[in-house]
C-alpha cells in the first residue's frame, strides 16, 4: 500500500477513546434516550387505554404487537436506504418521523384504531433508529474497548429512556393522562435538527462513495494528531471489499449462511422474551393486586438493570467472547424467570426482577454488537436491518401470545415459563453453533 493511502478500518480501530468519542456518544445517547422511551412507554400506556376503551387482554397484546410490527418494517427498510443514502441522512429522517408520530399521539388519538395506526408509524421510525445506531456506534468504537464502548454508548441512554418511561407513567399519567406520556417523545423533533448540524456521516460510507475530502475532515476532528497525514493522503481505503448493491440473498451465501440463520432464530427468541416481558410485566403486577406506582416501578427496575447487564455482558464479551457472554445471559434469564413464579407478590420479587433484567438485556446487548461485527461494510447496514427485522417477528409474537395466554387462563406460571423456554432455546442455538460461528467473526473486520 502507498504511504499516502490510508486504511480507514485501521484508523478507526487504532483510535484512543477521546473527546470526539464522548461527544459522539452523548449526541447518539440523546437520540437513543428518546428511542428507548418511546419503545417501552407502551407498557405504561396499556393499563390506561385498557380502562378507557374497555380492551381485552388479546386487544392489549395486539396493540403492543402492532407497534413492534412497525419496528420490524422499519428495520427492514433502513438497511437498503442507509446503504444507498447514508446512515446519517436516514437516521435523522427517522428521528424526525419519530417526533412527528409522538406529537400526533400526544395531541390527537381519539380511538383505538387511530391509536394503533399511529403506534405503527411510530414503530417504523423506531425500527430504523435502533439498527442504524448499532452500526453507527460500532464504527467509532476503538478496538481496545469495542464491546464496552458500543454496549454502554447504546445500552446506557436506551435504558435510561426505558426507565424514564416508567417514571413518567407514575408522575405524568395520573394528571395528564396517557396522551401526556407521548410529549417526551416529541422532543425527537428538535433533536433531529441538532443532529443535522453536529452528527458526522459514516466515514466508511464516504469512502465507498469516493468523498475523500469529507473523510479527511471527519477523521481530523476525531484524531487531530493525524490531521496532516489525512490532508496529504492520496486515497482512503475502507479496509474491506464494499459492494454498493448489497442483497438479502448475500446473507445466505456460503460465507454468512451459518451466522445469519443463527442470528435470525436466536435473536427472534431473545426479543420474544424481552418484548413479552417488558410489554406485560406492569399489567401482570397490577393484576396481582399491586398499586399502579409499584407495578410501574417494577418496569423501571427491569429497564435500570439493562444498564448493569449491558455493562457486565460487554466486559464478559471482551474477555471471554461474545458467544459465551450471550449464553451466560440467556441461561441466567431462564433461571431467574422461573424463580420469579414463586417470588411474585413477595419482597423477593424486587431482587428477582432485577436479576431478570440484567440477564435478558445483557444477552441482547452483546447480540447487537455480534450482529454488527459479523458482516463486511457493503453488507452491514442491510444485514443488521434484516436481522433486526426478522428478530422483531419474535418481538411481535411475544406480547401477542402472552395476551392470548392471559385471556385463556391468566396463569402467571404459563406466561413466565413461555419466556424462560425462549431464553433456554436461544442459549442452546448459539452454543450448538459456536464453532461454526467463529470463522464468520474472524472473516469480517472488527470495525463497522
Amino acid at each position: 500500500m502507498s504511504d499516502r493511502a490510508i486504511n480507514v478500518a485501521q484508523e478507526l480501530g487504532d483510535m484512543r477513546l477521546g473527546s470526539f468519542h464522548v461527544r459522539f456518544a452523548l449526541l447518539m445517547g440523546a437520540i437513543l434516550f428518546i428511542d428507548g422511551y418511546d419503545l417501552f412507554n407502551a407498557a405504561y400506556v396499556a393499563p390506561y387505554v385498557k380502562a378507557q376503551w374497555a380492551l381485552s387482554p388479546f386487544q392489549i397484546g395486539l396493540m403492543l404487537s402492532i407497534g413492534l410490527a412497525g419496528l420490524a418494517s422499519g428495520a427492514l427498510l433502513q438497511g437498503p436506504l442507509a446503504d444507498r443514502w447514508g446512515r446519517r441522512r436516514v437516521l435523522l429522517a427517522a428521528v424526525a418521523g419519530l417526533g412527528l408520530a409522538s406529537l400526533a399521539l400526544w395531541l390527537w388519538a381519539p380511538n383505538f384504531v387511530i391509536f394503533c395506526a399511529l403506534r405503527a408509524v411510530l414503530g417504523v421510525c423506531l425500527g430504523m433508529i435502533s439498527p442504524l445506531a448499532f452500526v453507527y456506534i460500532n464504527e467509532w468504537a476503538p478496538a481496545r474497548c469495542a464491546n464496552r464502548y458500543a454496549t454502554l454508548a447504546f445500552v446506557l441512554p436506551f435504558s435510561l429512556g426505558g426507565i424514564a418511561a416508567g417514571l413518567a407513567g407514575i408522575a405524568i399519567a395520573p394528571t395528564w393522562g396517557w396522551h401526556g406520556l407521548y410529549a417526551i417523545g416529541a422532543l425527537a423533533l428538535p433533536m433531529a435538527l441538532i443532529g443535522y448540524r453536529l452528527l458526522p456521516e459514516s466515514v466508511r460510507f464516504l469512502v465507498a462513495r469516493g468523498r475523500h475530502e469529507d473523510v479527511a475532515a471527519i477523521l481530523s476532528r476525531a484524531r487531530p494528531e493525524r490531521a496532516d497525514a489525512y490532508r496529504q493522503a492520496t486515497t482512503f481505503l475502507s479496509g474491506e471489499a464494499v459492494n454498493g448493491k448489497a442483497r438479502v440473498a448475500d446473507l445466505l451465501g456460503s460465507r454468512y449462511r451459518g451466522v445469519t440463520l443463527t442470528i435470525w432464530v436466536g435473536g427472534a427468541l431473545s426479543l420474544f422474551c424481552i418484548h413479552g416481558l417488558t410489554g406485560w410485566l406492569p399489567s401482570i403486577i397490577l393484576e396481582q393486586g399491586a398499586p399502579v406506582q409499584a407495578a410501574f416501578a417494577y418496569g423501571s427496575l427491569l429497564m435500570a438493570m439493562q444498564i448493569v447487564g449491558g455493562g457486565l455482558s460487554g466486559w464478559l464479551a471482551d474477555r471471554h467472547g461474545q458467544i459465551n457472554a450471550m449464553a451466560a445471559g440467556f441461561i441466567g434469564g431462564m433461571v431467574t424467570l422461573l424463580l420469579l413464579i414463586p417470588a411474585i407478590g413477595t419482597n423477593a420479587a424486587w431482587i428477582v426482577v432485577a436479576l431478570v433484567g440484567a440477564c435478558v438485556f445483557g444477552a441482547q446487548a452483546v447480540m447487537n454488537n455480534f450482529i454488527a461485527m459479523s458482516y463486511e461494510t457493503g453488507l452491514r447496514s442491510t444485514a443488521v436491518g434484516v436481522a433486526v427485522g426478522v428478530n422483531r417477528i419474535g418481538g411481535v409474537m411475544g406480547p401477542l401470545l402472552i395476551g392470548v395466554a392471559q385471556q385463556q387462563s391468566g396463569a402467571l406460571w404459563i406466561t413466565l415459563s413461555m419466556l424462560a423456554l425462549a431464553q433456554l432455546c436461544a442459549a442452546l442455538i448459539f452454543l450448538s453453533r459456536r464453532h461454526t460461528l467463529q470463522p464468520a467473526l474472524t472473516a469480517a473486520p472488527r470495525g463497522v
